[in-house]
């Protein structure tokens, strides 16, 4: 018998609109797919409808300078299960393949989940973009799949991996002789199914009861959710009993439609039309529910098809499968064990308090204590908690076997003496004891005879709950399926529907897994995820946190992708705050940050606030260590969590913290150069400082006096700092005198009062001298040297910072290396000014090991930077070498392409001008490494004139035909740029490398004559064309391709006409002259010659204008005397030959 019909419907899903998991599905073993998917991202703004074109090219380009460091890219996806195949930043695609079903689940999780679109805005968004808030606000990265596609991946994965869950779609029972080997089946059970290579037929596994058959493949439908496929390869078993139903999960009233007389005692007795009020929820899935009957006050069990819905409310749409309380405490999970907070690296950004950790002493008890225990104790629960507490805080001292034997004699005394409620607790304590001890038929007896014991069950509810699911989680385990029905629904009741579960044992979690298999069943996502939420509980409670992780990130996207019976969205369950921290816990840096900046509860408190930027630091830390060396700036990206925990502040009317927090801003601001958002977080740290107290207001007032100075805005700060100095008179605060009178002077420099800042430049310097505050000593001298260096006094300041430096020496071990460097720099600067090149070098490369020392890399860029430009001042390009690749080295520590490429260009002009063939070899190397870098920064112009410079090199080391593909790549590179000028200059350089060369100058034809010449006349760029024309000419010239040369020439003198330039003329009436002459059409020639002297000047001012007279007089003299001769008689000139020559000589001799 066959009974048909489509499992239970689901809700249209991620995964469901792939037409492979219905029935008749194409795809088996062996068959050919591609097992790769793009990923596609887009940038668009919230504000706008319309693509944003410019957002995407600059994505583009990020993408294409991270892609250069693979590595990055490669860890990115590994973290979101993927496996990275290529990047096409052009495509705005990343490739990608998946070798298991697990990779797919994992992967697919994260991008409903919003993790794959953030991780790619936390990579390929620059620091900067962090900074600012509207922007932030406005800007997202959205992510797309085929979904089709990689539907069809993970049923092929399925298929290869040999074996995968299925679900019966129809009922299967009745068998002929020749159907032996097939296998009886019932709609909905669960199967695990291998392909055996027949067409309509798959062998399948009976999870319930592991029988063995042949299945039909039209049959079987593959599980959906490839985290399904996961679980219940992980936790096999059966489904246990289903239930059908219309009920939702709701709270309110039912009314009893049939009389019920009660099997169990913990049933509920009703009569038709009896009212029962909901005890927790009535959860769709379970065929029982616990109510209190309104008209006697009795607790107990209720069948759901003894009642209807009277007066029935649904949960809050934001619930939907928790209570509110359950909300409210799993926001409070935290999955951690307390960990070293890396306050140093708070310390940075503001100071806080490290608060201690109390621990809770331990009390005795005395066996005779153990009855009262019993009898009359009034809180139970260290009898039922997870952790057995009543081992060492009821029954303290006693081990396992003294208290087995004690409670023992507990039991019996109760049972005679009729004290029932000790009775049963004994039984449970002693069964507990047993499964402790894996003794589960033991525990199994005590539980059975606690249950039968006569009490009102529900007056000790916990109690009630211990016993019902530990109960049931033996015979689970024990696979004691004639017992299971007793209990199985009850326990799931007591289990789900009451809010606030706790937990008492860890066998509990084989009742869920077994309740979750059979939400996978009956496709019922409300019991998936409550279930998931007690699983998450426990593993969470256990501290099993890689356990958990699954669970948690399953109800996250449950609580995101279920939508109501109305269609309508329900509003999700954030849980991104926990899940941050599991993914932290699993070094998971990437997804920590994701899940982290996708936390929306807006329920936050400061201190979570402040754990919120602990979190994003360590995370941050483990992608970049320079970030906990202070070796690199602080990720700009905190910035925003700085700013959520101010609000809180703000909120919270906390000042002092408010205050803290604007100065961390202002400096942050500060390192990323943002100094009119610096200069506004402290001005509101000075605002709110002024609230608390003076001394609260004068450190961000200082600040801000700073600011204002790094602006320009010396006046405004001379405002802010001088009334600060004044109100410091009188008092015992001789630091901060010193600060303001340093930052005054600092002032009244840039204001050009040098005398003034010298005072009090003099008067800081005494102050810290009294203080004997060394560093301070150092600071106001260096700055005594710099003020005497900018009005040209050198050797004062020389005193000044040779003073300056013994002191920083001193203070070896203190974090004074930008300024210790400075004052180097500074000092060598001094030496430059009186000629002590050898002095000044000295400095420089002292402050270089000392930014060396300090693994200060700005620093060593700024030092390296002025040693390779000294050296290269002084032509020793050897050592100016060594100096600009320690600048690269640093560009890439700091992942600045920009700077790398531009010293790429400086070490290859360098290694070229050393004119070997081993440096010309070196020069292409980082020629090509500018071009790579050039490329992925989508600077096309730059990109072009470094093909450009490639094809130079080439032709230097005479690979021609590298030459010429290099030279035609720049120029294809500057077509696409559509500028006609820039194309035009790349052409005519490309030619140049030829015609300026000693080889092959013929190549440089077609450059001038089918590029730059067409682009000049298209943008009538007259002096370009004159320029171009001239070129020609000499190269065909050359060449002896003078017909042609004769039209360029004839061309040239047109086109330099229109110029209007003189110079221009005669040099174009004179290369026409040359070519006549070549052609031996002296008559033209000598014309020609004649017309370009018309364009001399009548007086000379230049050596070079008489040989130019010379050598034209010259060559019209040979023409008269050996070329213009008549023909009749070639030994005598004719009367105007001879004056002809006469002249020409005289004009040879004495030009005028």
């Amino acid at each position: 018998m066959v009974e048909s019909g489509e499992g239970g419907a689901e809700p249209d899903s991620y995964w469901k609109r792939k037409e492979a998991f219905l029935r008749g599905s194409r795809v088996s073993l062996g068959e050919k797919f591609s097992s790769e998917i793009a990923l596609l991202f887009t940038g668009r703004r919230r504000s706008s409808a319309d693509p944003d074109w410019v957002l995407q090219e600059a994505l583009r380009t990020r993408l294409r300078v991270v892609e250069s460091n693979s590595q990055d890219v490669i860890q990115l996806f590994k973290d979101l299960s993927a496996r990275l195949v290529s990047v096409h930043a052009e495509k705005d695609s990343f490739v990608l393949t998946f070798k298991t079903v697990e990779e797919i689940w994992k992967f697919s999780t994260y991008l409903a989940l919003g993790y794959v679109a953030r991780c790619l805005e936390n990579f390929l968004c620059d620091q900067t973009f962090w900074l600012d808030p509207e922007l932030l606000s406005d800007l997202e990265i959205n992510v797309t799949v085929d979904e089709e596609h990689l539907a069809t991946l993970y049923l092929g994965l399925l298929l290869q991996e040999g074996s995968f869950f299925a679900k019966a779609l129809f009922t299967r029972s009745d068998k002929n002789e020749e159907e032996e080997e097939q296998l009886s089946f019932t709609k909905n059970d669960l199967l695990m199914v291998k392909d055996t290579g027949q067409d309509n037929m798959w062998e399948g596994t009976m999870l319930a009861t592991g029988n063995h058959g042949l299945v039909p493949v039209n049959a079987m439908q593959p599980l959906p959710y490839p985290f399904y496929q996961w679980f219940l390869r992980k936790y096999p078993g059966s489904a246990g009993f289903l239930f059908s139903s219309s009920h939702t999960s709701v709270t309110g009233t039912c009314v009893a439609v049939v009389d019920y007389t009660p099997v169990g005692q913990e049933e509920l007795q009703l009569s038709e039309g009896d009212v029962v009020e909901i005890q927790g929820l009535l959860i769709r899935g379970l065929g029982v529910f616990i109510g209190t009957h309104t008209s006697t006050g009795h607790t107990g069990f209720v069948h759901k098809a003894h009642v209807k819905p009277l007066s029935t409310t649904p949960l809050d749409r934001q619930l939907v499968f928790l209570t509110e309380e359950e909300r409210a405490s799993l926001a409070q999970v935290n999955p951690c064990s307390p960990e070293p907070s890396d306050s140093d690296l708070l310390e940075k950004l503001f100071s806080s308090d490290i608060s201690s950790v109390y621990r809770l002493g331990k009390r005795t008890t005395r066996l005779s204590e153990v009855f009262v225990c019993y009898l009359w104790q009034e809180d139970f629960l260290p009898l039922y908690d997870l952790q057995h507490s009543f081992l060492w805080v009821t029954f303290s001292g006693k081990t396992e076997e003294e208290l087995s034997g004690h409670l023992e004699s507990v039991r019996e005394c109760a049972k005679r003496m009729g004290m029932h409620w000790a009775h049963r607790r004994a039984c449970f304590l002693l069964g507990r004891i047993c499964a402790r001890k894996l003794k589960l038929s033991q525990a199994r007896v005590y539980y059975e005879e606690a249950l039968s014991v006569t009490v009102d069950s529900f007056s000790d509810t916990p109690l009630l709950v211990a016993l019902f699911t530990n109960l049931t989680a033996v015979y689970l385990k024990q696979r004691m399926t004639d017992k299971l029905p007793q209990t199985l629904e009850k326990a799931s009741a007591l289990l789900l529907c009451l809010p606030n579960h706790k937990f008492t044992s860890v066998d509990e979690v084989e009742l869920l897994k077994l309740l979750l298999r059979r939400s996978v069943v009956m496709g019922d996502k409300y019991l998936e995820a409550r279930v998931c939420y007690l699983i998450s509980h426990l593993f969470l409670d256990l501290r099993k946190t890689d356990d958990a992780l699954p669970f948690v990130e399953r109800l996250q996207f449950l609580s995101v992708t279920i939508t109501a019976n109305d269609g309508q969205p329900i509003a999700p369950l954030d849980l991104n705050w926990l899940l941050s921290w599991l993914y932290h816990r699993k070094y998971m840096p990437y997804l920590a940050l994701a899940s982290l900046s996708l936390d929306s509860r807006q329920d936050h408190s400061l201190h979570e606030a402040f754990q919120k930027i602990e979190l994003f630091i360590r995370n941050s830390v483990r992608l970049n260590p320079c970030w906990k060396e202070g070796t690199s700036l602080f990720p700009a990206q905190i910035v925003v969590y700085l700013q959520h925990a101010l609000l809180i502040a703000e909120q919270g009317k906390d000042l002092k913290t408010q205050r803290d927090l604007c100065l961390g801003l202002a400096s942050l601001y500060q390192q990323y150069g943002a100094l009119v958002k610096a200069v506004r977080c402290a001005q509101q740290a000075v605002e709110t400082g002024g609230h608390i107290n003076e001394e609260e207001g004068f450190e961000a007032s200082v600040l801000f006096g700073w600011l204002l100075v790094l602006t320009g805005q010396a006046e405004q700060a001379h405002g802010v700092l001088q009334p600060l100095l004044t109100s410091l008179q009188g008092t015992d605060s001789p630091t901060q005198r010193g600060v303001i009178h340093n930052l005054l002077a600092l002032c009244l420099r840039r204001q050009g009062h040098i005398s003034e800042a010298g005072w009090h430049l003099q008067s800081a310097l005494i102050i810290s001298r009294e203080s004997g505050n060394q560093r301070n000593q150092a600071l106001a001298l260096a700055n005594l040297g710099c003020l005497a260096l900018d009005v040209g006094a050198s050797r004062i300041a020389e005193r000044f910072l040779v003073r300056s430096l013994h002191l920083f020496l001193e203070l070896w071990e203190s974090p004074t290396d930008e300024e210790h460097v400075q004052t180097y720099l500074w000092l060598g600067r001094s030496y430059k000014d009186r000629g002590r090149s050898q002095d000044m070098r000295a400095c420089y490369e002292m402050g270089l090991l000392i930014a060396l020392h300090a693994r200060n890399l700005h620093s060593q860029m700024v030092v390296a930077k002025v040693l390779s430009r000294l050296y290269s001042d002084m032509l020793l390009y050897g050592q100016s070498i060594v100096y600009y690749e320690h600048c690269v080295s640093v560009s890439r520590e700091l992942k600045d392409k920009r700077l790398e490429g531009e010293y790429l260009e400086i070490l290859s002009s360098l290694y070229l001008s050393l004119n070997t063939e081993k440096s010309s070899r070196k020069s292409l190397d980082y020629t090509k490494q500018s071009l790579r870098i050039s490329i992925d920064l989508g600077k096309r112009e730059e990109e072009s004139e470094t093909w450009l410079q490639v094809g130079r090199i080439y032709y230097l080391i005479q690979e021609d035909e590298l030459a010429d593909m290099y030279l035609q790549a720049a120029v294809k590179t500057a077509l696409r740029m559509n500028d006609s000028h820039f194309a035009m200059r790349i052409y005519e350089e490309a030619g140049d490398v030829y015609f300026k060369g000693h080889r092959n100058r013929m190549a440089s034809l077609p450059f001038y004559r089918d590029g730059s010449l067409p682009f000049a006349r298209s943008v009538r760029d007259i002096y370009s064309e004159f320029r171009l024309l001239s070129k020609l000419t000499e190269l065909l010239m050359n060449h002896g391709e003078q017909e042609e040369a004769l039209q360029y020439a004839t061309l040239a003198v047109e086109v330099a006409t229109e110029t209007g330039v003189r110079q221009y003329e005669r040099t174009a009436y004179h290369r026409l002259a040359t070519v006549y002459y070549n052609l031996q059409q002296y008559e033209m020639a000598e014309n020609y010659y004649l017309k370009s002297l018309s364009f001399c000047p009548p007086v000379l001012h230049h050596p070079t204008e008489a040989r130019y007279y010379t050598k034209v007089y010259s060559r019209l003299g040979n023409l008269t005397l050996y070329k213009l001769k008549v023909k009749y008689t070639q030994t005598q000139l004719t009367p105007i030959q001879h004056f002809k020559y006469t002249l020409y000589l005289q004009c040879t001799l004495k030009p005028p």
